[in-house]
């Protein structure tokens, strides 16, 4: 007769039945089960190729993720058939080849363990399924045995989640090490504007170029110990950025010396910078190391662009020796800002063109010049412009007059130019600190 299925994992009524039996109907189970193999790997497969999509969308990903499943629930039901411990099996090889090509691709270890923990739940479902519908058990014994699969299965789970997490790592190592030098130049040949097989560059860099990029040019003022430590700051810091970014795979970073490090960050369709990010991120970055990001950009050409416009924003934050630890191109007025920062004392010399006098350093000029640029940014409208810096509409007004006064001019006869000085003053002259050198 088939059990109605009254009761429910961990319910455990009425006494417990002998461990023998219940180890007995378990295997009878798994007996049963193991035809069902294939069918079970197609539900763990839709189920997290729907869950976790950074997984890996390559054909010959899929098929290794498909047979890694397989190999595990084969390996599980042939455990509870013959009663093998964990100790005592060999991890399926289809697994191991799967933790391999995702720490060669730069795939997070976390999907990885994931993806086990989920298609543990999935299996256990189906399990708990038959057991409670077809494996014809009175109630006290196929919530014993289920209570028992799951005790089991979980072992198993905890076991192969490490041996594969392990193994990821391992070979994150040594994949990384071995292709240092080929990864450089890689990375040189599609900065130069080369020619670039795409699929042949994701292979070296373990990085797609298809993706939308953020490139960040990560450096300190301050020499680590050693290139070591140095870049493993700069790592740190470029894993914060990306992981406050939503990024869905890990950077691709690169040395260039002990003090500076380049990095790309792969972000969503939908991702757009904003300026909290610099608070999201500052508890993760060590205050020695400074981040400059260009913009997002799509494809082999945009991974070259984000990355000079990173490398201006990182000459705009030199010249200007700002303590923010983050800066963007995509910050106001900074992309045109950059374009002055290939001839700083160039730039510094049409700034004061520009501003006149409003340009000396003074408490009085920084007041008028950042209420003038403030009152630029929301239309000339002095209410708007009180609202955003909580101040009196009247001193607004008082501000701004005498900013105009100080700069000679109305702001409507130059304002392009009044505006772009502004953001270039506040970049390369402002909030400057003494050069630890």
């Amino acid at each position: 007769m088939v059990a109605s299925p009254s009761w429910t994992p961990g319910d455990g009524p009425g006494p417990t039945p002998a461990t023998a039996e219940v180890v007995a109907q378990l295997s009878r189970i798994a007996a049963e089960l193991s035809p069902r193999v294939p069918e079970l790997t197609a539900t763990v497969y839709d189920y997290l190729a729907t869950r976790i999509p950074e997984l890996g969308e390559e054909r010959t990903l899929l098929d290794l993720l498909r047979a890694s499943i397989d190999g595990n629930i084969e390996t599980i039901f042939h455990a509870l058939q013959h009663g093998i411990t964990p100790d005592n099996l060999e991890p399926p090889v289809a697994a191991y080849e799967y933790a391999r090509r995702l720490a060669q691709r730069g795939i997070s270890v976390n999907a990885l363990v994931r993806a086990y923990r989920l298609g543990q739940q999935r299996l256990l479902q189906t399990a708990y399924d038959y057991i409670s519908s077809e494996a014809e058990l009175p109630d006290d014994m196929a919530s014993a045995v289920f209570q028992r699969l799951v005790d089991e299965v979980s072992e198993y789970i905890d076991w192969m989640s490490q041996k594969v997490a392990l193994l990821y790592e391992q070979e994150r190592e040594a994949w990384l090490a071995n292709r240092t030098t080929a990864r450089e130049s890689q990375v040189r040949g599609i900065i130069e504007g080369g020619d670039i097989d795409a699929a042949a560059a994701a292979a070296t860099l373990g990085y797609s170029l298809t993706a939308r990029h953020v490139a960040v040019i990560a450096w300190t003022h301050h020499s680590a110990p050693d290139a070591i430590d140095g870049l493993g700051r700069f790592t740190s810091a470029i894993n914060a950025a990306a992981a406050a970014m939503g990024s869905p795979r890990s950077a691709l970073i690169i040395s260039r010396d002990q003090d500076t490090a380049w990095g790309w960050i792969t972000v969503p369709e939908s991702w757009e910078y904003e300026e909290s990010l610099r608070d999201r991120t500052r508890p993760s970055v060590s205050d020695a190391v400074h981040l400059a990001l260009g913009s997002a950009h799509t494809g082999a050409q945009g991974f070259r662009l984000s990355h000079q416009e990173a490398l201006r924003v990182q000459n705009v934050c030199l010249a200007g020796r700002t303590p923010v630890p983050l800066r963007s191109h995509d910050d106001p007025g900074m992309a045109l800002v950059s374009l002055l920062s290939t001839d700083v004392e160039a730039g510094r010399n049409w700034v004061r063109s520009v501003l006149g006098p409003l340009a000396e350093d003074s408490e009085a000029n920084t007041r008028h010049r950042s209420t003038l640029l403030a009152y630029m940014l929301h239309d000339l409208s002095y209410t708007a412009t009180a609202a955003a810096m909580t101040m009196h509409k009247n001193s607004i007004r008082y501000r701004v007059e005498m900013a105009e006064s100080i700069l000679g001019t109305d702001l409507g006869s130059n304002r392009l130019n009044i505006e772009a000085a502004l953001y270039a003053h506040s970049y390369i002259f402002e909030s400057q600190e003494p050069d630890p050198d």
